[in-house]
């Protein structure tokens, strides 16, 4: 009996240290919510609109200040909701929101052309996420 005690307590002990070490490392690799580095994010998504929209030099800006405003936004937002212990459903609509007003902008930055791509590319960013289904969030509803 307290063999069996014995070796339950060690493969607890070996999960519990590999479980740790693959959130450090995942954490050094910039993943992780205390890695979340914007400019990052706006850089690479900024190169995927490049290579899926042709982004001009001028647009590529334009929409670079956008991103950057968008981030701060949302980041101000889900502050404001976690300190008014707000639901999850009151910031969803938020968002969604503040998306809408976003694409408006986007879609005057753009030619008709390149807003139909941008709306291709927004689909697949989300279904990669595994959103944009009717659960949102890639849930089930």
């Amino acid at each position: 009996m307290n063999r069996i005690v014995f070796v339950v307590l060690v493969l607890v002990m070996a999960l519990a240290s590999s479980c740790n070490q693959s959130s450090k490392s995942n954490s050094q690799q910039g993943f992780g919510p205390g890695n979340f580095d914007p400019e990052q994010m706006a850089d690479r998504q900024i190169e995927e609109m490049k290579e899926t929209i042709d982004l001009s030099g001028t647009q590529e800006k334009q929409m670079r200040e956008l991103i950057m405003e968008n981030f701060e936004n949302m980041s101000k937002m889900r502050e404001e909701m976690q300190n008014s212990g707000g639901g999850f459903e009151g910031m969803r609509e938020q968002m969604q929101k503040v998306r809408e007003e976003q694409d408006q902008k986007v879609k005057a930055i753009l030619s008709e052309e390149q807003w139909e791509k941008y709306q291709t590319y927004q689909e697949e960013r989300r279904a990669r996420r595994g959103q944009g289904g009717p659960g949102g969030m890639g849930r089930p509803q």
